[in-house]
């Protein structure tokens, strides 16, 4: 079976998926699956248990409420919108995401003094007037986002000067509910059909400099659902899913390499919703679950520890570059061993 996430990275950066409205591109986007089916039909059905025209009808259906989600929203009607998102995603259950994963955040920072724990968690709620949509963000609604490495905290950010932005670490001390949004390299069991056609709608490019962005409608309101379930349950909840950086082609930094777990880790996105009618301050609830790591910056590290600006043995271009080092000195400190195996010093000598 091709690989999954390496085809809907093509499909994606394709003329008919960048071009168009919405829902053109939507069904364009789902067509492309819909071909990939056919074509590995065989190992499809096979690993999932399922007749072809049973995950056709899924995507078929799927594809139908994803347009009715569109065109509601997009004539007005946002109530109706997102009661048919809920109704998509009531059977779609949650994963666990446990202990053990290192995570990173990196804030824009020109003044050369490092952000505070406080202002490297998420914006405060007497700032709600500062968070805006954005593809997993609703306007006014804190939430904390996290990345699966430094370098895809930076791409997300707009690739900011790199020796000033400030970074820190986190990890979990407790179990979190997650809505797994994660692309899988291949199909293997039933439930994935569904999802993946929700996730290749979320995932077409959208303009930086637009007001308003058409390609988040499913997105923000698949978001809703997700803290209206974890309000009623009374539980803290996670999305996960892959950067749309990786899937359309900006995140040009390193080779991608679609097979390749440990490079797939470094692209994924988190968003834990800091959902709360407090006036300021910051989630308890967020506070509780993680443990995080004082800032640093690259520049800060190149002062203090100049002898970890160095080659990685470990033979990935990634660990042997400069976000490599800050995911290491990160890791460190969140108590973890960093992947990075650091190998001989550079050492300048004067001629």
């Amino acid at each position: 079976m091709k690989n999954l996430i390496e085809q809907a990275s093509v499909w994606l950066q394709s003329d008919s998926c960048r071009s168009g409205s919405i829902i053109e591109r939507t069904k364009a986007i789902i067509t492309a699956f819909r071909l990939y089916v056919l074509t590995e039909k065989q190992e499809i059905c096979d690993n999932t248990g399922l007749t072809l025209s049973l995950i056709i009808n899924k995507i078929n259906t799927t594809e139908k409420t994803i347009c009715q989600i569109l065109s509601a929203f997009l004539r007005g009607n946002q109530q109706d919108a997102l009661q048919l998102t809920h109704k998509m995603m009531k059977s779609m259950k949650l994963d666990t995401i446990s202990p053990g994963v290192p995570m990173y955040k990196c804030r824009e920072n020109s003044k050369l003094f490092h952000f505070s724990k406080d202002e490297m968690f998420h914006i405060p709620y007497d700032k709600r007037h500062l968070v805006g949509n954005q593809r997993f963000s609703l306007s006014g609604l804190p939430c904390l986002y996290l990345g699966g490495s430094s370098y895809i905290c930076w791409e997300e950010l707009g690739r900011t000067e790199l020796n000033s932005t400030n970074y820190c670490g986190y990890s979990l001390g407790e179990d979190v509910k997650m809505f797994d949004f994660l692309l899988p390299i291949e199909i293997t069991n039933p439930h994935q059909i569904r999802k993946i056609v929700l996730i290749l709608a979320c995932s077409l490019a959208a303009s930086r400099d637009s007001i308003f962005k058409p390609e988040y409608i499913l997105s923000q309101s698949i978001l809703h659902t997700l803290i209206y379930r974890s309000y009623y349950s009374h539980s803290q909840i996670c999305l996960r899913f892959y950067s749309s950086h990786l899937l359309n082609g900006d995140a040009d930094y390193f080779n991608a390499d679609y097979d390749n777990k440990n490079f797939l880790a470094r692209y994924v996105n988190y968003v834990f919703p800091a959902a709360s009618s407090k006036s300021e301050g910051y989630s308890d609830d967020l506070r509780k679950v993680f443990n995080q790591t004082e800032t640093i910056s690259l520049l800060h590290e190149t002062i203090l520890n100049p002898e970890r600006q160095m080659i990685s043995r470990s033979g990935d271009v990634y660990l042997s570059s400069q976000f490599g080092l800050i995911d290491a000195v990160l890791d460190e400190k969140l108590g973890f061993k960093p992947k990075r195996d650091e190998g001989e010093l550079f050492i300048l000598r004067k001629e």
